[in-house]
């Protein structure tokens, strides 16, 4: 599941489809960008690589997209902002709620499609998801739920 279409959470995303021939899922919004690899709207260009062309099997559409896994739901949820096809993952498991958030921090950039006041929206729909271990892929993991939602906050107030 790929959260966004940046090369630093998408860069392996062909390799793996083609050694375990796992599905790709990203939102829709996002896909074109992973489709084509496309230089700009990957932010590829800023770190001098070059992406593959990576299909896209599932393709999210709408706010919240549930993913069966065994007997584990995994939960999809669109956070346009950082991109339009930004989506942060979600799960309950042992009596704590799990986030997956990625670059809530940014950076916006008007190349990736950045839309501050669709991530602010986007903040507060996570916010309210009352978390308890936010696992955010840049800067570490955060609990309890206090300590999450002031992580997030923190952001809020900064931009």
């Amino acid at each position: 599941v790929l959260t966004h279409c940046h090369v630093d959470h998408i860069g392996a995303a062909h390799e793996l489809r083609q050694s375990y021939h796992c599905r790709v899922v990203a939102h829709a919004l996002d896909a074109e960008a992973i489709e084509s690899g496309d230089p700009i709207r990957t932010a590829a260009n800023w770190y001098r690589v070059r992406l593959p062309e990576t299909t896209v099997d599932l393709k999210l559409e709408g706010d919240d997209t549930e993913l069966v896994i065994g007997n584990q739901t995994i939960h999809c949820l669109h956070t346009p902002g950082h991109t339009p096809g930004s989506i942060v993952v979600w799960l309950d498991r042992d009596g704590q709620r799990i986030l997956f958030g990625q670059d809530i921090h940014g950076p916006f950039d008007r190349s990736f499609g950045s839309n501050i006041a669709d991530w602010r929206i986007s903040m507060e729909k996570l916010i309210a998801l009352q978390a308890d271990i936010l696992c955010e892929g840049h800067f570490g993991i955060y609990s309890p739920k206090e300590r999450v939602t002031r992580y997030i906050r923190g952001y809020l107030d900064r931009y």
